[in-house]
């Protein structure tokens, strides 16, 4: 029966001297492609070729060509060397002093293949599938594994330990697995071809899905799923064509367990594998959210008519090392991927944050919650001016905006918040997730006096922080965590009126003239547990935001009484009593507290908020000074 498979070709022509060479390209697996016998395509004529150089796979009628860890050469691709190319037929590349050039058939010759490949499908009847029939089919899980025996023990624990530094080793997924097929060869002598791959599981889900319906009659199979990875190791001696069983794959991939197949010379021979003269094979799944999808396949040679007889208990030995391996490829790589997860998560989270992250389920921790936080938004004041300063020198003024920015976040970090945003100049931190403060707003307090701290020691930062100032605002409440955005694209962050609350106070310190302003319930925590030496809070006014209806009382963090140059705490409770007889409409007794006490933003603002009104408490004060602005 015709097929396909040579709707493309690859002529490879020896350049120095001419001489060309012919190499059919099968769709539907990988082909290797290299100076040693059991590659696919074998380019002994080109010592500047690897000895395993790289695979090609045939999809949609483009091939794919990538170098293997071990291939010395790039490949040239329209004149570029690169380690990965899409070649069209027509197009060519270049390995070492061999061109290899991409043909396709002619539409007259594709045409005439399909009409025989019809006509033969019409005539004859269809072949049964030995797959599901002749083959015998075993599944093994961890338990009935446990008491068999190593097939090669102490080669074997010798392979095992040395894992971890392999695995270590591999820059890429291609190179582990390449690593993990030529260490499965070492280890099991009886095996002739191995592969270690990664598939789609919810494709091959899909497809078993769609197969089903296809038997009931109810639509027409979808094309079996390929691997989006897949590295294979055969021995020298070994000259077939090897292609792991999907059906096993499927299986083992499906299910979590080991499973084999075993089936005669004859059964073979009638086509229930797509590998040549091999009678035995068994596939075990890696486990472990970090691996998903990953198998190794182990095929060999044995059957009913040969030799050699091989039965599924004679396999059960090198199956458990198989299996053992798995297990411990699947731990390592789940450690590493939690370490390389952790080192990302460090730049928007604290230790602690990323503990809590890590340490248990992450998409339950991840999933949005309402809760109580804490959000600090700050704004670096001054950037105008010193972008006016920088037009000549860009570079110096980005310079200065990630060192402001870098201040934020290490305040932030430091007190245990999460980075949930940047915009421009300003970011935006938050506590109480993923687990609950009882401090409430006190670390938010803490980083916000941090941050001011650092602001107003610009020396400290070889004059990057120069000419910048910082506003805060900081407001605790109800609202949102997690991760938050839409099907395409999320982020960790909070949703919620408390971030709109923190961004509008931290706009009221411009008309305050402070640099941190609290919300009443952020105010109330810092008074309750915040000894006086180190932080102190002041009242400024009751105001009415613009674009709100509720009144709210806005509160100053200060600086501890023991920071030099600090408001004294008298200089406080003189400004609260002025505040109280404002709110309660005695404005004469205010202006006259006010006068007695040092000139400042917060003195100013109230002095020009009664200015307004004569000095005069309005028919209809409540004791709230509607702003104009933002």
């Amino acid at each position: 029966m015709p097929t396909l498979t040579s709707l493309l070709q690859l002529k490879a022509t020896h350049i120095p001297d001419g001489q060309t060479f012919d190499f059919d390209l099968e769709p539907d697996c990988v082909l290797k492609l290299g100076r040693t016998p059991q590659n696919n395509i074998v380019v002994n004529w080109d010592r500047t070729v690897s000895r395993e150089h790289a695979t090609l796979e045939v999809n949609r009628g483009m091939v794919t060509i990538r170098c293997l860890a071990s291939a010395t050469n790039s490949i040239i691709y329209r004149g570029q060397p690169v380690r990965e190319a899409v070649v069209a037929p027509g197009e060519s590349f270049v390995i070492g002093v061999t061109q290899f050039d991409v043909r396709g058939s002619s539409p007259e010759a594709v045409e005439a293949m399909i009409q025989d490949l019809q006509n033969s499908s019409a005539n004859q009847p269809a072949e049964p599938d030995l797959d599901e029939t002749s083959v015998e089919e075993y599944s093994y899980g961890s338990r009935e594994l446990s008491a068999a025996d190593f097939g090669n023990t102490s080669a074997q624990m010798e392979i095992l330990a040395k894992l971890p530094k392999l695995i270590s080793d591999a820059q890429d997924d291609n190179a582990l697995a390449e690593m993990l097929a030529e260490m499965l060869l070492e280890a099991i002598p009886q095996a002739v071809a191995v592969a270690a791959a990664q598939y789609d599981v919810a494709a091959i889900r899909a497809a078993n899905k769609s197969a089903d319906a296809s038997s009931s009659g109810a639509e027409a199979p979808q094309k079996p799923v390929r691997p989006t990875l897949m590295r294979v190791r055969t021995r020298d001696e070994y000259s077939g064509r090897f292609t792991p069983s999907r059906r096993l794959v499927s299986r083992a991939l499906m299910s979590g367990d080991c499973s084999v197949h075993v089936w005669g010379g004859e059964q073979q021979a009638a086509g229930c594998t797509m590998s040549d003269d091999l009678n035995w094979a068994f596939c075990v799944p890696i486990q472990g959210t970090s691996s998903q999808g990953w198998c190794l396949y182990v095929s060999g040679e044995g059957g009913a008519n040969g030799s050699i007889m091989i039965t599924a208990d004679d396999l059960k030995g090198d199956l458990r090392f198989t299996q053992l391996l798995a297990q411990f490829l699947g731990s390592i790589r789940q450690v590493r991927r939690l370490q390389e997860h952790a080192t990302q998560l460090s730049s928007f989270f604290s230790p602690k944050v990323v503990e809590n992250l890590t340490s248990g389920s992450g998409v339950d921790i991840l999933t949005p919650s309402e809760r109580d936080i804490t959000v600090l938004f700050c704004d670096v004041r001054g950037f105008s001016r010193k972008s006016e300063q920088c037009q000549g020198n860009l570079l110096h003024l980005l310079s200065c905006v990630r060192e402001a920015l870098s201040v934020m976040t290490q305040g932030i970090l430091k007190h245990d918040g999460a980075i949930a945003d940047f915009q421009g100049d300003a970011a935006l931190g938050f506590w109480g997730w993923p687990s609950e403060l009882e401090e409430g707003a006190v670390p938010a307090c803490l980083a916000a006096l941090t941050i001011q701290a650092e602001f107003a020691n610009a020396v400290a930062h070889s004059g990057l922080l120069d000419g910048f100032s910082v506003g805060i605002g900081v407001a605790h409440g109800r609202a949102i965590a997690g991760q938050i955005g839409t099907a395409h694209q999320a982020k960790i962050g909070v949703f919620g009126t408390v971030v709109n609350q923190g961004s509008r106070l931290e706009g009221m310190t411009r008309q305050f003239g402070v640099s941190v302003c609290l919300d009443e319930a952020s105010a109330e925590f810092a008074r309750r547990q915040l000894p006086s030496y180190q932080a102190r809070v002041r009242r400024l006014a009751r105001i009415r935001p613009k674009g709100m209806d509720t009144a709210i009382t806005v509160s100053e963090l200060v600086a501890g009484d023991s920071t030099p140059g600090a408001i004294s705490n008298e200089t406080i409770a003189i400004f609260e009593a002025a505040l109280d007889n404002v709110i309660s409409g005695h404005w004469d007794i205010a202006l006259e507290a006010l006068n007695s006490i040092p000139d400042d933003g917060p003195k100013a603002f109230l002095l020009k908020q009664m200015s307004r009104f004569d000095n005069t408490p309005p028919a209809d004060w409540d004791g709230a000074f509607s702003m104009t602005e933002k």
